[in-house]
């Protein structure tokens, strides 16, 4: 059935057309992510909430969710592009031009020639869209080192400088940072943040990544234990980073997980066992401290208010150093000076602690949701990459199709080219509407490529098995065709 002569005639013919398009989509593809910033799209998506653009921007306040148009557009246009014209030069063309008759005239049966020419769209797509993908991976974890490691911030970069240290190997060891002044006062400043507020940032980082290396750990051993257990799920195996945060108890049963936790924190392992008990020990008495701490302030700080307390904190201290709202929250430290703190226990009724407090709280949380911005799901960009690639199979399926319909390649571009094109603008369409649940995701096959599902960890499956049945039929009904079919030769 392959035909080596083909094949290597479908390359020469088609290789400059695969170069631009993967190079460009590369390249605009490693754009995104370098140059993302988690920061700036946080505060832009804070300014905007509640207006029509809140939707649109909440997805860039992460790096996969930014490359959402990338995939759901850039990629989807630029495949579309390639695999329409190489789907009519493959056969159409051919047949338009003549060539054809001269190939069906060697000893090449027709269902060799049919066969190569589909299986070499199907293969140059499919390494187009492996190189796209890796080369986002590689620019990722070129910027960022977030692919194999923990993400490597602004403040990791000073203090590597500060400590003579490899941005890497700090990332993982940041208790070095919390062990020199001037590492934490140069690493603070490139987070906007002053060394308190810092110091308690990076306090929750190490807390939350060694509680994620014991989780792991935990995970892996309940999985050999159940291993032959039909009942067990993985979902009911795993153990989360945020579950073993609410129960740390499970870590004190595990050695291996007490030897991770503790060479996250950078002490011994009784250590890091007596720091647990210690965390065990504040979670029980919290509830009744909470309740003993409401009932003697006339204020009370709570999830539902804080948002409130902190814009009129924001604007007190704006009124008071004379400077715009805008120059506060972007430096939050300025809340803690001492004429904007007067402005703001008179605006709020609030305590000096609670104002510092909520400040710092504050600088933390937005220095985290930088940090969650960062992080690389490998598993999601995975689907992405694989339902992306199953989308522009589908287009490329249906370009070959009409090209082995048809035998004028006006025609058979003007279809073949036109429903993909048209799916793609129902598409841009559908974006640019308030309701993304209306009725035109029903007119476009690129719904079934479900980019929201996937980032946020829904049903997605049927969708993308959809699309393969789709481009299976369609390329056997193109081989059908072109074998039975007469060609004006």
């Amino acid at each position: 059935m392959f035909s080596k002569p083909i094949f290597k005639q479908s390359i020469q013919a088609n290789w400059k057309l695969w170069a631009i398009i993967t190079i460009v989509a590369s390249t605009i593809l490693s754009g995104f992510i370098m140059n993302y910033d988690a920061a700036g799209y946080a505060s832009i998506a804070a300014a905007a909430k509640g207006t029509a653009f809140s939707n649109f921007l909440s997805s860039m306040t992460s790096l996969l969710g930014s490359l959402e148009n990338f995939y759901k557009l850039i990629a989807v246009i630029l495949g579309i592009v390639y695999v329409v014209f190489t789907a009519n030069n493959l056969v159409v063309n051919e047949v338009d031009s003549g060539s054809m008759a001269y190939t069906l005239s060697t000893p090449i049966k027709r269902s060799s020639v049919i066969f190569t020419k589909s299986l070499y769209l199907i293969l140059s797509v499919v390494l187009m869209y492996m190189i796209i993908s890796l080369s986002g991976l590689g620019a990722s974890q070129l910027q960022y080192n977030n692919v194999t490691g923990y993400a490597i911030t602004d403040d990791i970069k000073a203090a590597s400088e500060t400590l003579n240290q490899k941005e890497r190997y700090l990332s993982e060891r940041l208790y070095l940072i919390q062990d020199d002044d001037q590492a934490m006062r140069e690493a603070a400043a490139a987070r906007d943040m002053d060394t308190d507020a810092y110091s308690i940032y990076l306090r929750n980082v190490i807390d939350t990544n060694s509680y994620e290396k014991a989780a792991n750990i935990i995970t892996d051993e309940r999985g050999d234990t159940y291993e032959n257990d039909d009942d067990m799920e993985d979902e009911d195996i795993e153990i989360t980073t945020k579950e073993l945060i609410e129960n740390p108890t499970m870590i004190l049963a595990s050695n291996d997980a007490l030897v991770a936790g503790a060479r996250v924190q950078g002490i011994s392992v009784n250590e890091y066992r007596q720091l647990i008990m210690d965390e065990i020990e504040m979670l029980e008495a919290e509830g009744k401290d909470t309740e003993e701490q409401e009932s003697q302030l006339e204020v009370v700080v709570t999830e539902n208010n804080t948002e409130r307390l902190l814009k009129t904190v924001i604007e007190s201290s704006a009124m008071a150093l004379n400077i715009s709202s805008d120059q506060i929250n972007g430096n939050l430290t300025l809340i803690k000076n001492s004429t904007a703190l007067k402005a703001s226990i008179e605006a709020t009724g609030l305590t000096e602690k609670q104002i510092i407090t909520m400040a710092n709280q504050a600088m933390v949380s937005a220095a985290r949701s930088v940090d969650t911005a960062l992080e690389f799901d490998i598993e999601t960009y995975f689907w992405l990459s694989l339902g992306l690639l199953t989308l522009i199979l589908v287009m490329s399926s249906i370009s070959f199709f009409t090209s082995t319909l048809f035998n004028r390649t006006g025609l058979s571009l003007a279809i073949g080219g036109g429903i993909p094109f048209a799916f793609f603008l129902i598409t841009m369409i559908q974006q640019l509407m308030e309701d993304s649940t209306s009725a035109l995701e029903y007119l476009t096959i690129t719904s079934l490529f479900d980019t929201d599902a996937i980032l946020a960890g829904g049903e997605f499956g049927w969708g993308l098995a959809a699309l393969g049945i789709i481009a299976i039929v369609l390329y056997t009904a193109s081989n059908v065709i072109f074998i039975k079919k007469d060609l004006p030769l």
